[in-house]
């Protein structure tokens, strides 16, 4: 899954807090005054545990223990923004009678909403972890900072980041959807969302929300690009198609989407020859099952025929021979029914076969259409790769797709070749050489110039084999 990182910010995130940038000096003393005042708030406490007040107290200096700008101070006690939320607790319940809450309650109360100190608290404990990677505490911070403050967009963010990189996945998809229901909208998470959705082969909630984010951000190339590549990862490539079309309609300079949409073509093709091939495989396997009932009937015949011969024979036999070839009429006979029950399995095998492929003459028009349509997008696909060079000469990508395309079918050529025997090969051979010879002088010229522009290891050993096979007497620099 991708992971959708971002810089936190380094400062204390709490809009209560009282701490800024200081000198050393009073940064000490603040330090100094902190621990002290923890120490004070806890003593208090354990002298007179009935006061709200005093619990009110200790709730404050654990925040602004975790709220501390130096973390050698803040991460002195980890669960300090944990432990003030329960002082908080108990502020409340001690200064609550009968339903009516009193003062110190009221301000109690106000520590955790909204970004004020407990939100502040963990935030800072959040950052702190995060910054030294470890996610899966900054998570606990984060996420208890969101809950607390449930309308701010920015711990939410927050929350999603850390749970994804630590791997809470569940965790990370909830704090996103919340994120965007309160109104985020930065397009990292719109697109970390969408890379959830994806993973979890939500298909159409992930190209919901990238459409989404494609109306905020209506000239973001990337979440086109992602959109586009979801539909191919989706096999949705007709839908594909069109969304590449109106982008190359609306920008018909950019070479990538003319460059793209030729590769669509060609993931077209291999999709028509797949659905081709499943049908010829059925049909072949119709054929086959019809071949097997047939030699299995005359390798029957030959027993029905030995049994009708045995048992004249036994009529006429003398009594010492007919033991002998009553025998052989059991064999016979139990020969042929074993061949009954193959003959019953095959026919069996062959009804399903024919069931799965047909009618075989619609199958037979079916893969002629299918031919059809692969045959009119061969005739189109280089015209996108031409268009893009058009544009730019020295676009590798496309002049290797357009080698590519006549070196395929180069190689169908040859591989009909290397299967001839060598009577075939005396007849035909010559004209299929020169088709063969004919592709790779279509195909060169596109490689050579790609050689050009960019030295690649891989087209270099085409082109020496392209160079073999036409015997050109040239070094691949």
């Amino acid at each position: 899954m991708k992971k959708v990182v971002l810089t936190l910010i380094t400062v204390v995130l709490a809009a209560g807090s009282t701490f800024a940038q200081v000198d050393k000096a009073l940064l000490e003393a603040q330090k100094k005054s902190i621990l002290e005042t923890v120490k004070k708030t806890d003593e208090s406490v354990k002298k007179s545990p009935a006061k709200p007040r005093l619990w009110l107290e200790r709730a404050i200096a654990y925040f602004d223990l975790a709220s501390f700008p130096d973390s050698t101070v803040s991460t002195l006690d980890l669960d300090a923004p944990f432990k003030a939320l329960e002082y908080v607790a108990e502020a409340v319940k001690l200064d609550t009678k009968e339903g009516k809450k009193g003062s110190t309650a009221k301000e109690a109360e106000k520590l955790i909403v909204g970004r004020e100190k407990a939100y502040g608290a963990l935030m800072n404990l959040g950052v702190v972890k995060y910054q030294g990677k470890d996610y899966a505490t900054s998570y606990r911070y984060m996420s208890k900072a969101s809950e607390i403050a449930s309308q701010d967009t920015m711990s939410a963010m927050y929350t999603g980041v850390v749970a994804q990189l630590c791997q809470k996945d569940a965790e990370a998809r909830s704090a996103y959807e919340k994120y965007l229901n309160i109104g985020g909208k930065d397009v990292a998470i719109l697109y970390g969302l969408a890379q959830i959705y994806k993973s979890a082969k939500e298909e159409d909630r992930a190209l919901e929300l990238i459409d989404q984010g494609i109306l905020l951000y209506p000239t973001n190339k990337d979440l086109k690009n992602e959109k586009f590549n979801m539909l191919i990862a989706f096999n949705r490539i007709d839908q594909a198609v069109v969304q590449l079309k109106e982008t190359v309609a609306k920008d018909p300079k950019d070479v990538m989407n003319l460059f793209n949409l030729g590769l669509l073509y060609e993931n077209k093709i291999n999709t028509l020859k797949d659905e081709s091939i499943k049908i010829s495989e059925a049909s072949n396997k119709v054929i086959d099952a019809r071949r097997k009932i047939t030699s299995h009937k005359d390798k029957a015949e030959v027993y029905i025929e030995e049994l009708k011969r045995t048992k004249l024979k036994l009529k006429t036999a003398k009594p010492n021979l007919k033991p002998a070839l009553q025998s052989q009429i059991n064999k016979l006979e139990a020969s042929i029914l074993k061949d009954n029950e193959e003959l019953a399995l095959l026919e069996g095998e062959y009804a399903e076969a024919l069931n799965a492929v047909g009618d075989e003459v619609a199958n037979k028009a079916k893969i002629d259409e299918v031919n059809g349509k692969i045959d009119a997008l061969k005739q189109e696909i280089p015209s996108f790769y031409e268009r893009a060079l058009a544009i730019d000469p020295n676009y590798f990508d496309a002049l290797y797709q357009l080698g590519a395309i006549y070196f395929n079918e180069a190689a169908e050529i040859k591989r009909l070749v290397n299967g001839m025997d060598m009577e075939t090969y005396k007849k035909e051979g010559k004209a299929v050489e020169e088709k063969l010879a004919a592709k790779y002088h279509l195909a060169l010229p596109y490689f050579e110039r790609a050689l050009s522009v960019k030295k690649d290891d891989d087209l270099k050993e085409i082109v020496k084999q392209i160079y073999q096979d036409l015997k050109i007497d040239k070094q691949v620099d």
